[in-house]
């Protein structure tokens, strides 16, 4: 077996790649191969579980062929998935639920590749430069293992010669009062939250925010209370905020992962960052669904350099070319998760 690499090395490599637009299979495949000789090498509990299906680094020759595990392997707390003990960690999200539930955890000796990730692929997304950016979510600050709060906070920082409002408190309460007063806003204003907090907002606000004004929506309803079809939750942005559908942005990730995925409007496939692949797996053969047809949606994202990167989630979805997926929602007989979730348990 070839030297395993240093994380450094592949923290590097993957740096680099975040610079390019475009990575071609070859390149992909020869950073993700290492990085599961690297993951294999220094994660015990997922090279235990890659032991039990036979499959090794010197068996693996292409990516879509390293182990995924279920994204509910991270809420197993006695054996956490990483690379790095849990006193190494920079910081630990975990993910959203009721007081309840098991959390699920992902540790990060460091946070560099995750806010590279996350500004990196928002910068791509080329939208027009706000006067006002409004969140609705907690801050960083207020929500320290919210992975959704960070991202944000990484948002806030490359917005930071803007008006920044933090619009959702510590105790998940909504400041309308504040909300309102964007009517009176000349310049463009872009709002960003879990799709249930805008709901909350449609709910007790109409507002006619300036031309050229944009939103960004993360997250589903299930396990909520909530149930709205995407056409008609854009259909609420047009009417509430006055923002028309193509200029708003729909992020699919999650705690498990360090990266994010984004699609404009109705209808349009979400798109993976050059670090990322994904495939779309029927579940009752374990292959790629047939062509156009749904299956689980599989995804390798190789900025879960200190985790697993390779993780298979219960979500449906349509394959498209390179990677891009349409998303069809969460699987049915799947247990209710996700930001969306949380923010309905504690927003009112």
């Amino acid at each position: 077996m070839p030297a395993i690499p240093d994380s450094t090395n592949l923290k590097q490599r993957l740096s680099d790649m975040m610079l390019t637009d475009e990575v071609s299979d070859e390149t992909f495949n020869s950073l993700a191969l290492d990085i599961f000789q690297f993951q294999f090498a220094n994660n015990r509990p997922y090279q235990n579980y890659c032991k039990a299906l036979h499959k090794d680094p010197t068996e693996v020759l292409h990516w879509s062929d390293i182990p995924r595990v279920s994204t509910d392997s991270f809420k197993t707390v006695h054996y956490p998935l990483t690379v790095s003990p849990d006193a190494q960690a920079e910081r630990i999200f975990l993910t959203s639920g009721t007081t309840s539930d098991v959390k699920g955890r992902h540790i990060f000796p460091t946070l560099e590749l995750y806010e590279k990730a996350a500004l990196t692929t928002w910068k791509r997304l080329d939208l027009t430069s706000p006067h006002t950016v409004v969140f609705l979510t907690p801050s960083p600050e207020d929500n320290p293992t919210s992975s959704l709060s960070h991202m944000m906070g990484v948002l806030a920082d490359h917005y930071q010669g803007a008006h920044i409002i933090w619009a959702v408190s510590k105790n998940g309460d909504i400041d309308f009062e504040s909300l309102r007063k964007l009517s009176d806003e000349t310049q463009p204003v872009a709002i960003l939250g879990t799709a249930i907090a805008f709901l909350h907002l449609f709910e007790n606000c109409r507002l006619s925010l300036p031309p050229n004004s944009f939103a960004m929506e993360t997250g589903g309803y299930k396990g909520t209370k909530r149930q709205i079809e995407k056409p008609d939750l854009y259909q609420l942005f047009e009417e509430k905020l006055n923002i028309p559908s193509y200029s708003v942005i729909n992020e699919y990730s999650m705690t498990e992962l360090s990266s994010q995925f984004y699609t404009h409007g109705v209808g349009a496939a979400h798109i993976p960052p050059a670090w990322a692949r994904t495939r779309v797996i029927n579940p009752l053969t374990g292959e790629d669904s047939t062509l156009g047809k749904p299956g689980h949606l599989a995804i390798y994202d190789l900025a879960n350099l200190y985790s697993v990167s390779a993780l298979q989630t219960q979500d449906l979805a349509i394959a498209g070319e390179n990677s891009s997926f349409t998303l069809l929602g969460r699987d049915p007989s799947a247990l209710p998760r996700g930001c969306s979730r949380a923010a309905d348990h504690n927003l009112r």
